[in-house]
């Protein structure tokens, strides 16, 4: 049985470590650390691995090398068998499972952690590593093992691939009554209004931030916020605060005390709602004997 893979040399566990490790850091020197007697053995190991498959996996990139896509596609597989390996080890241990959640800052903050307690009861008592990553890491990063779940866009999810629906955001401006009462018997959502409120908004050029700030353009013919944000977390702060206004998602103006903000639906983005899903890697959860009813109850847990 596999008499194929051992019948001649070139394929070893070490050679296989070495491959993971380039392609996980992008290139060999930076999978060597720099290190110039380790960068030749990587190099050569590599080459030992195209001969015995009879593929190129690796791709030139300007002055450095890249998987190719044969590469990424044994990348995957390498990366499957030694986390499996490395799961036997600590089942035959005893040691506990862990298992990586990922998600956008936010949605961990405000949807995954208040659930993470019956999460991990529903994984056995396992580790639970929290992961925050935009919406295309997620989905790259089930497809390739390196996350177990993620919380994604539906539209984000790739056609065939494996998710339960969890709900759907709608999006609320809000500006602080503090701040609000600079601007009396006026309707928050009046452009002039608008036009004269100081803003957060998030800088990472997102769908939802590209879409808001041009919805605040058509509306108000201009938009200059005074704090570009990394997360929707930090926008929420700074409203809390007093210090501007901002957009919000449903769920994250929950704990809002009414008397503390003022909550409003943003009119240019009404039919904006986005359905956020529960998605993960099909054969990994067969290799990590995870059952569908589990998943199916981790999801009830993420919906509101």
């Amino acid at each position: 049985m596999h008499d194929s893979l051992f019948t001649r040399g070139g394929l070893s566990l070490d050679r296989l470590r070495s491959f993971l490790a380039f392609a996980e850091a992008g290139s060999i020197s930076k999978a060597a650390a720099g290190d110039v007697s380790r960068q030749a053995l990587m190099s050569r190991q590599i080459r030992e691995l195209e001969e015995f498959f009879g593929a190129e996996l690796t791709v030139r990139r300007g002055k450095t090398i890249a998987p190719s896509p044969a590469g990424s596609r044994l990348e995957i597989l390498i990366r499957g068998q030694f986390d499996d390996l490395e799961r036997f080890q600590c089942d035959q241990k005893k040691q506990a499972k862990s298992f990586t959640f990922g998600a956008g800052a936010s949605m961990l903050e405000w949807l995954v952690i208040p659930a993470a307690e019956k999460i991990r009861g529903l994984l056995a008592n396992s580790t639970l590593r929290l992961s925050s990553q935009r919406s295309r890491e997620l989905v790259e990063n089930v497809r390739d093992g390196r996350l177990d779940f993620a919380i994604v866009r539906e539209d984000a999810i790739p056609s065939g691939a494996a998710y339960l629906p969890l709900f759907r955001l709608q999006f609320h401006l809000c500006v602080s009554r503090k701040l609000y009462r600079q601007y009396p018997r006026t309707r928050l959502d009046d452009p002039a209004t608008l036009s004269q409120l100081p803003f957060a908004a998030n800088a990472g050029g997102g769908q939802l931030d590209t879409t808001f700030r041009q919805a605040m353009i058509e509306t108000c013919g201009s938009f200059q916020p005074i704090f570009e944000c990394d997360s929707l977390l930090q926008v929420r702060d700074l409203i809390v605060q007093g210090a501007c206004a901002g957009l919000l998602p449903s769920i994250g103006t929950r704990d809002l005390a009414p008397h503390e903000v003022v909550t409003r639906e943003f009119g240019p983005l009404k039919n904006y709602g986005r359905g956020l899903a529960l998605h993960w890697n099909e054969r990994q959860m067969r290799r990590r004997d995870v059952e569908d009813a589990v998943i199916k109850k981790i999801a009830g847990a993420l919906s509101l």
